[in-house]
């Protein structure tokens, strides 16, 4: 009975020192870049916060600025003074007293309150006004964006239309300050199981991040 034919063994791959070398230079950029990338961005802020503080530090006082980052700790210690002297009922009437005069000025009152808001909202992030993560279309039909409903009660801007809409912010990637504010209606949106955290995690990250990732805190 004649033996069935063998199969051909495939050849084995033989080393290849330039294609290592390129694996191991990605594998090294990969890894490094990140950490090259956030130190230049602190450094970068750190710098900028020192070259505003020094011109108002007293010359007596200048000693305070000389080594990298004691302006920002400075600043860091003079907001916190601020803070806490804020929370007693002078610094309350002092801050109340300010936003009173502020109201009365027809365009800075209009700045100054989008920033106070953005502003509270950085410095209680559990107050999120983002109260729920859903897909639109957006910017055309076919095509998903993540977004957030930040208002449904919406009827002093609507009412003309007669329509059932919400407010809902849609956030650019990588940068989720900059984004549209849509008004769409509350049946064509796709409501996401993730919660507004999870989901702005996605938009910073250009989609990279995973639902593990979330999880164990990458």
């Amino acid at each position: 009975m004649p033996l069935p034919p063998q199969s051909a063994k495939s050849p084995a791959r033989g080393f290849n020192l330039f294609t290592w070398l390129r694996n191991s230079f990605l594998a090294g950029v990969a890894l490094v870049l990140p950490f090259v990338v956030t130190a230049w961005l602190i450094w970068m802020v750190v710098t900028f916060i020192d070259t505003r503080v020094e011109p108002l530090v007293p010359e007596h006082l200048n000693v305070l600025t000389r080594f990298p980052g004691g302006g920002l700790l400075l600043a860091v210690a003079a907001l916190t003074l601020i803070g806490a002297l804020a929370g007693n009922l002078v610094g309350r009437w002092i801050v109340n007293t300010a936003d009173s005069g502020i109201a009365n000025l027809p365009l800075v009152r209009t700045i100054y309150g989008g920033a106070k808001q953005v502003f509270k909202q950085v410095a209680a992030p559990e107050r999120t006004s983002f109260q729920q993560a859903v897909l639109v279309e957006f910017p055309q039909p076919g095509s998903y964006a993540i977004g957030f409903i930040t208002n449904e009660n919406t009827a002093e801007v609507v009412h003309d239309i007669g329509e059932d809409l919400v407010a809902v912010y849609v956030p650019q990637a990588p940068i989720p300050t900059s984004g549209f504010l849509l008004y769409l209606p509350r049946n064509e949106l796709k409501l996401l199981s993730i919660p507004p955290e999870g989901a702005l995690k996605r938009v910073i990250s250009l989609g990279i991040i995973r639902k593990e990732d979330d999880i164990t805190g990458k």
